[in-house]
């Protein structure tokens, strides 16, 4: 009989290289399930209690504090150590009263503690806009939410501001000129810079962000930007 999905396991040497593993301490690892991120922009949960955060030693500690209801992510309590986590999300462990929020650095995903008062904030990136039935207008974002609200008046590319799990929606940020945007992969991910022109794109070009960094102004795909605030970010988005 053929078979009717994919390994369940991954070996450690086959893991992305953007996880921040020990890549010769065992053989294998947590295999992340299917979600809303790719493999090589998020953690399995377990793998970022154990190897990123450091709050466990070993597989039967992950399996434990899961089980108890120990580990929130954006203020749900998760029991799958395969659970995907990535851009923003907050891990939150009220029993040691200590949250996490994951932010991009230019190694991958890095851990940046938040402050308890911040955790219950996520910026969430629109990546698609309809109209659904009733003439209603759905935005989907970045970590596989949706939400319907015709009050909002914005586009694929920009962000908003909301506290989780509820979902209400605090600010909103646009992708556009004074905005202030964040990297999120290369070199330079990371960096927080003013952005000065958003060019609209072609069949043939994808739409263009010119953003001043640190080492000077340079033009990147807006798909790498995420606009994070106007004067200041609206959360803390980096280390």
């Amino acid at each position: 009989m053929a078979k009717k999905s994919g390994s369940k396991s991954m070996k450690r040497l086959s893991a992305p290289r953007s996880w921040d593993i020990e890549r010769k301490s065992q053989r294998f690892i947590i295999k992340p399930s299917p979600g809303p991120y790719s493999t090589s922009n998020s953690y399995p949960l377990g793998v970022a209690l154990r190897d990123l955060l450091h709050l466990v030693q070993n597989k039967r500690e992950i399996d434990n504090v899961l089980s108890h209801a120990q580990v929130l992510v954006d203020g749900v309590a998760r029991s799958d150590a395969a659970f995907p986590v990535g851009l923003f999300n907050v891990i939150e462990v009220p029993k040691e009263g200590v949250a996490y929020r994951l932010i991009p650095s230019s190694d991958g995903l890095a851990a940046r503690k938040v402050a308890k008062e911040q955790a219950n904030l996520k910026l969430c990136r629109i990546n698609s806009k309809s109209k659904i039935t009733g003439g209603r207008i759905q935005y989907g974002f970045h970590d596989g939410r949706s939400l319907l609200n015709n009050g909002l008046s914005l586009s694929p590319g920009d962000a908003v501001l909301m506290k989780v799990p509820e979902q209400s929606v605090v600010s909103s940020v646009k992708l556009s000129k004074g905005s202030l945007g964040l990297v999120l992969s290369g070199e330079r991910a990371g960096q927080v810079g003013k952005i000065s022109d958003v060019k609209k794109g072609t069949v043939s070009r994808e739409r263009m962000v010119t953003i001043s960094l640190s080492g000077g102004e340079t033009e990147l795909p807006a798909r790498l930007i995420f606009p994070v605030g106007t004067e200041t970010p609206a959360i803390e988005v980096q280390p």
